[in-house]
């Protein structure tokens, strides 16, 4: 071949300097999978080698990242269907069988040496003479280090090379163009957030094939993610089915050192973006922050099941999409917390008259359990919850009583609880006006109930799922609380109070 089509030596690349190998590297720009140009370059490095590694036969095998392995020179051997160790966890016993079999060939001297990049085995290099004693611990070496000056280029071949031997195609400039005038007219016209991922998808499927769209906007802290790709619209994080935890995913963890993400999903490989609601795991996923005026508004993953699916150049087109992608997504969360907002201020306006109303029904009612009862039905529309309680101090400060609203019983016949060193106990003794505790499948806002300045036991509200109460939830429990703190109290004083003394009782004349 002419000076112009082969490729050259760069004696500079780490690793080539001293007495290192040098090692024929194509040309940037030049594609490598085109099998002439292959052929060329495997000669090249055969002929280079040669110096460092004396050997008659030079094997070289690429590891697709969807799995199996691909003969790349010489294609003679071919004919042999050599049985190569495959990625993951290449060991030293599987190399040395291999090694066994290439002896028993007829070569005496054997070396082989795995190429890898950022830790994922992506080649093997086999190096054979026939002369006995060709390759000593020097010989070795120099396979390494032509192995890890090889790494690079080895790994973007592996990301394009299929299975079955094929390569995928260029992408076509036209495609692209069309995918990116589709996004933008996606991001213009999306109705909802689902509506945007929907259109988003469709429109880059032809040159972003995918099985997952996901677009995620972070919570109050990087332990939660919600999935607005599958918001209908309306205020956000109401539907607790599309919070995603980190025990689910591990989204900041995926982003935390860059903007882009590039998972290429090695066979035998965990699936990088599990299963949530029914969407299927992806092995392959490429992702890209998306930031407005350098803030992180949320971020873009698109998934595929096969491993292998996406590279570099896929994540270039991504980094096209995204900007369009994050000027809508922050006008939704935008939008989203406006509208929490509107809800909070038409609620607080709604508070003083639904409290008049609380206490109307606790002034006329006479019987205890029925105005603890009409409490409870009239708080309810204030605030969601699926329970209530009251707990209240008795004669042990230690205990409280535990009283349901409707409740019958005197309250020294009624369960008690000890306080001990819990977020109850903190609220009851005073140290802290309120409590929130929040478990995986349950909430509990517990309220103090407060009389003359006295704290005589707390409200306790319960909802059966994460994160349910919020700022607003805990204002109003206050001011309910303190509706039926007075009337509690006279159940509480009825209950510890000693009967009265009437032995010896006289009428005054006066009276």
């Amino acid at each position: 071949m002419d000076d112009d089509a082969a490729p050259r030596l760069y004696p500079d690349l780490p690793g080539n300097a001293g007495e290192g190998p040098l090692v024929p590297l194509p040309r940037p720009g030049q594609d490598v999978t085109d099998r002439i140009l292959l052929a060329t370059w495997h000669e090249a490095l055969s002929s280079a080698l040669s110096i460092d590694i004396p050997h008659d036969l030079f094997a070289f095998w690429l590891y697709p990242a969807e799995g199996g392995s691909v003969l790349l020179g010489p294609s003679e051997l071919a004919a042999d269907h050599l049985a190569v160790p495959e990625p993951p966890a290449i060991g030293a016993g599987q190399l040395g069988l291999l090694e066994e079999v290439i002896r028993g060939a007829g070569y005496a001297s054997t070396t082989t040496a795995v190429v890898r990049s950022e830790g994922v085995e992506v080649g093997l290099l086999l190096f054979a003479a026939l002369a006995a004693g060709a390759h000593s611990h020097a010989e070795r070496i120099a396979a390494l280090r032509a192995a890890d000056i090889l790494g690079p280029t080895v790994s973007r071949l592996a990301r394009r090379w299929r299975r079955d031997g094929s390569v995928r195609a260029d992408r076509d400039p036209a495609a692209e163009s069309a995918a990116l005038a589709g996004a933008a007219e996606a991001t213009a016209m999306a109705a909802s957030p689902r509506d945007l991922a929907r259109a988003l998808g469709a429109a880059v499927e032809g040159v972003l094939p995918h099985d997952r769209l996901e677009i995620l906007v972070p919570g109050s802290s990087p332990e939660q993610w919600y999935r607005l790709g599958e918001h209908p619209g309306g205020p956000l994080w109401g539907d607790p089915d599309l919070v995603v935890t980190r025990e689910q995913s591990d989204v900041s963890g995926l982003f935390s050192e860059g903007d882009d993400v590039l998972l290429v999903g090695a066979a035998g490989e965990a699936a990088a973006l599990p299963a949530l609601a029914g969407r299927p795991p992806a092995r392959s996923v490429i992702g890209r922050r998306l930031s407005v005026a350098g803030r992180t508004v949320g971020v873009l993953l698109l998934g595929h099941e096969e491993p292998g699916r996406y590279g570099d150049d896929d994540l270039a087109v991504l980094a096209r999409v995204a900007p369009l992608a994050a000027i809508r997504v922050d006008a939704f969360v935008t939008g989203g917390h406006l509208q929490v907002l509107r809800t909070h201020v038409a609620t607080l306006r709604g508070v003083p008259s639904r409290i008049g109303r609380v206490l109307e029904a606790l002034a006329t009612t006479e019987d205890p359990a029925e105005a603890t009862r009409r409490f409870e039905s009239e708080a309810a529309v204030m605030v969601t919850f699926d329970q209530m309680w009251f707990a209240l101090r008795l004669g042990d400060e230690t205990r409280v009583a535990m009283v349901a609203p409707g409740e019958k019983r005197p309250l020294p016949d009624l369960p008690q609880m000890p306080l001990g060193a819990t977020l109850l106990g903190r609220v009851v003794r005073g140290e802290a006006p309120t409590a929130l505790v929040d478990a995986p499948d349950q909430t509990d806002l517990i309220v103090s109930l407060r009389v003359g300045g006295k704290v005589i036991g707390a409200m306790v509200l319960t909802a059966r799922r994460e994160g349910m109460f919020g700022g607003l939830d805990e204002e109003i429990a206050r001011q309910l609380a303190d509706a039926i703190a007075p009337h509690l109290e006279l159940m509480r004083r009825a209950a510890v109070a000693p009967p009265p003394i009437v032995s010896g009782w006289k009428r005054s004349p006066k009276m």
